[in-house]
């Protein structure tokens, strides 16, 4: 067994990446850190008892990537491994999603190979990222601007099911290790050019400083990236258990508490605002401290309405908690006339009943009206800015939005919820409010009885 393969099974079991057992998904692109991991763990195979499987990824970007998916697919079938290929225009989905192309072809990569993790029954994924690249990418994070969780740099494994058993690997190794058992790849050409800023980081830049400043300058991000993110894995655990504490994940959506956030140390709250994210599908890849800042301005009101994210979802501030979930539909404004008692289909899937019966015999919920002071035809609608009713007690009118607040009605609630309308003036919220005057004073009298619900 070759130093470099003892190497990696040490860290396997140091970092608990493989317990023995699973069904690994290599992720091959034909390049030398990839052919790498697949002989490495092709030596591994019977010790650790692993069911492997092989997946390229064509982006597209490239003519030669065809030629190199062809080769890896010879390569697993003569090792008698399953091949996987996939494809997808990285380009079109960069520009509809206004984002770079190294950002969407490494989101549209991993949801390929968690798909396929679901689809296979598949225990792990292996990337083939060295410690190199680790250095390059906490230096590119430095130049960028990132924080603590960025300058922890790409993490040994992640997710549950994404592992890096070469991490801690450098290139120099597997350059040698490949020339050692004779083992061949491609070189991607992409690969030296200047225009990308890894490329210069990685051609100049960390030459640069290994010459002027510390010749083991890769060694010493390598291990402040460790540092790092041995702390943010803490910070994770304890942003989860705040999670559980003061959140849920409801319907796609995640609820956080403002008042049990309010109590928790910023820097936790940022995390819980990652880890919730997470929770409901947000790419996080393409969050920004920017967006994490608006989430805060949420909290404390400085801030009010939507907040855009990644992936068409939204944060947004309800009575008493903050709210993050997917873009909805848009909900269609309704007005109808109610000629008459019966059913009435409305728009959003709504349906309005109208009877008479004794009052006290009308459910929780319903509006229940005099029908002395009531006649047809009443109107029913979609609330809009600016609505107010005439509540008993009160010297003026009340807003509705105050009153679908106080009652903690979300956003789409309240878009949702019909109002009752006579002669131009709101008489009546089902469940809600009623206007002055209009109900009966008798249990036992006769009532014009007004309920919703929504179909499925």
């Amino acid at each position: 067994m070759s130093k470099l393969i003892r190497k990696v099974r040490r860290d396997i079991e140091r970092f608990g990446l493989l317990s023995g057992g699973e069904r690994v998904l290599l992720a091959v692109s034909g390049g030398p850190d990839s052919m790498a991991l697949l002989h490495v763990l092709l030596a591994l195979k019977d010790e650790l008892e692993l069911d492997l499987f092989v997946a390229y990824y064509d982006h597209r970007l490239r003519k030669e990537s065809l030629k190199e998916a062809l080769f890896v697919k010879s390569y697993a079938e003569k090792l008698g491994l399953p091949f996987i290929l996939a494809a997808a225009p990285v380009k079109l989905y960069a520009k509809r999603e206004k984002i770079s192309l190294e950002a969407a072809g490494r989101e549209l990569r991993y949801r390929f190979f968690e798909r396929i993790a679901e689809e296979y029954e598949l225990n792990r994924v292996a990337l083939a990222h060295q410690a190199d690249d680790l250095a390059e990418e906490v230096l590119l994070r430095f130049i960028r601007g990132a924080g603590r969780r960025g300058l922890a740099g790409i993490p040994v494994k992640r997710g549950g099911i994404f592992i890096r058993p070469l991490l801690m690997v450098s290139r120099e190794e597997i350059e040698d290790f490949l020339k050692k058992e004779n083992i061949p790849y491609i070189e991607d050409p992409s690969n030296e050019d200047p225009r990308f800023l890894r490329n210069r980081v990685r051609h100049l830049l960390i030459p640069f400083l290994e010459k002027h400043f510390h010749k083991n300058v890769k060694g010493c991000l390598k291990r402040t990236a460790l540092l790092v993110a041995e702390e943010e894995e803490f910070l994770g655990c304890l942003a989860l258990e705040k999670l559980q504490k003061h959140g849920r994940r409801e319907a796609g959506a995640f609820h956080l508490s403002v008042r049990g956030l309010v109590n928790v140390p910023l820097v936790l709250r940022r995390r819980m605002y990652l880890e919730a994210l997470k929770a409901i599908g947000v790419p996080l890849f393409r969050i920004r401290l920017s967006h994490i800042e608006q989430i805060e301005s949420l909290l404390t009101g400085k801030t009010r309405g939507n907040i855009n994210l990644p992936g068409g979802f939204i944060a947004r501030r309800e009575p008493g908690r903050l709210v993050f979930k997917k873009i909805e539909a848009p909900v269609k404004p309704f007005r109808e006339e109610i000629s008459g008692t019966g059913e009435y289909i409305l728009p959003n899937k709504i349906v309005l009943r109208v009877y008479y019966a004794r009052a006290e015999e009308a459910p929780k919920g319903a509006l229940v009206l005099d029908p002395q002071k009531i006649e047809f035809p009443l109107i029913v609608r979609s609330a809009i800015p600016g609505d107010r009713i005439r509540l008993a007690g009160l010297s003026g009118r009340k807003k509705l939005k105050k009153i679908f607040w106080e009652h903690g009605l979300t956003h789409d609630e309240r878009r949702l919820w019909p109002v009752i309308e006579k002669d131009g003036q709101i008489i009546g919220i089902p469940g809600l409010a009623i206007a002055e005057n209009l109900g009966p004073k008798d249990k036992n009298q006769k009532a014009l009885v007004i309920e919703f619900s929504f179909t499925k």
